[in-house]
């Protein structure tokens, strides 16, 4: 798997192995599953952001992007 890109958020087939050397987002030494239930993606088109906590270190914040049309 080969990856070069300047966006924060990627769409995958699969989680990638972080032991390989080529990673969507270059080096990274540690990754987290997160899955998202029917009340997370029902809380999300409500308009409400979803607070992740990874790794007992970093929050990460989810909101859905409305389309502009």
């Amino acid at each position: 798997m080969s990856f070069e890109c300047e966006e924060t958020v990627l769409i995958l087939d699969e989680m990638v192995n972080l032991d390989k050397t080529e990673l969507p987002f270059g080096k990274r030494w540690g990754g987290q599953l997160v899955r998202l239930t029917p009340a997370h993606l029902e809380a999300l088109q409500a308009g409400k952001f979803l607070a992740i906590d990874d790794q007992n270190e970093y929050v990460v914040y989810l909101a859905l992007e409305k389309d502009k049309s």
